[in-house]
C-alpha cells in the first residue's frame, strides 16, 4: 500500500493534547479498560506488521472507518484500501504521550462502562448497530465535555487522513497529488550538527533593503 504521509520531522511534540484537567485524565484512565468493562468486545484479526494497534483497538478502528467513510459510488472502499493499517502507520508518527492517549481514547469508545456513563449503553462500541454507533459519534461530536469533542476530532482526522492520504482516492476527489518537491521521501534526514536547518521549498525569505536605497 502506498500512502502520502508528512515527513516524520513534522511530528507534534506537545504532551497531553487530549487531557483537559483532572476529568480528562480520569476519563482516559477509564479507557485503559477492565475485563468486565470490555467483556463482549468484538475482536478483529489484525494483519501482520501492525506496530501500534492490537486486535481490540484494530476492531474499534475498523468500526470507526465504517462510520466515518461509508461506501460511496465512485470512491474506493476504505476497507479495501487497508485504511486501518494506514491509521496504524500514522500512529507511529505521533509522539509517545499522544500515542498513549490515542490508544486510551480508542478503548474509551469501546469501554462498556464509559458507554453506560455517557449514554446508558451497556454494549461495547464494536457490538452496537451502525445506527447506534453513529448516535455515539454524534454524542461525542456535540458533547459539553472538551475531551469528548477533542477526542472525536482527533480520531476522525486520523481516519480521514489515512483514507484520503492514499493515492487511490485522489481520482475520485479530482486531487492531482502533491506538487513535486513538497515532500521527497528519499531526502536525507537533517541531523543538525550545530548548523541551522537549510530553508526548504516554499519558504519566503524577507530581504532587507540596502541602506543607500539601491537595488538589492
Amino acid at each position: 500500500m502506498k500512502m502520502y504521509l508528512p515527513p516524520p520531522g513534522g511530528r507534534d511534540t506537545r504532551r497531553g493534547f487530549l487531557k483537559k484537567g483532572l476529568l480528562g485524565g480520569a476519563l482516559l484512565a477509564i479507557g485503559g479498560g477492565t475485563w468486565l468493562a470490555l467483556k463482549g468486545s468484538a475482536l478483529a484479526t489484525p494483519p501482520p506488521g501492525l506496530k501500534v494497534l492490537d486486535a481490540r483497538r484494530y476492531a474499534v478502528v475498523l468500526a470507526l472507518i465504517d462510520r466515518f467513510i461509508p461506501e460511496r459510488p465512485g470512491f474506493p472502499s476504505a476497507r479495501a484500501l487497508d485504511t486501518a493499517q494506514a491509521v496504524d502507520t500514522i500512529l507511529t508518527l505521533v509522539d509517545d504521550s499522544s500515542r498513549v492517549e490515542l490508544n486510551q481514547l480508542l478503548m474509551l469508545f469501546e469501554n462498556a462502562l464509559a458507554n453506560f456513563l455517557f449514554g446508558l449503553r451497556t454494549t461495547p462500541f464494536t457490538k452496537l448497530s451502525a445506527e447506534e454507533q453513529q448516535a455515539v459519534l454524534n454524542e461525542w461530536m456535540t458533547s459539553s465535555l472538551p475531551l469528548r469533542r477533542t477526542g472525536y476530532l482527533a480520531l476522525r482526522t486520523i481516519v480521514m487522513s489515512a483514507y484520503y492520504g492514499n493515492p487511490q482516492t485522489w481520482p475520485a476527489t479530482k486531487y492531482p497529488g502533491p506538487p513535486p518537491g513538497i515532500f521527497d521521501p528519499t531526502a536525507p534526514v537533517w541531523k543538525g550538527d550545530g548548523q541551522p536547518r537549510p530553508m526548504g521549498n516554499g519558504v519566503m525569505i524577507e530581504q532587507q533593503a540596502p541602506v543607500d536605497g539601491g537595488t538589492p
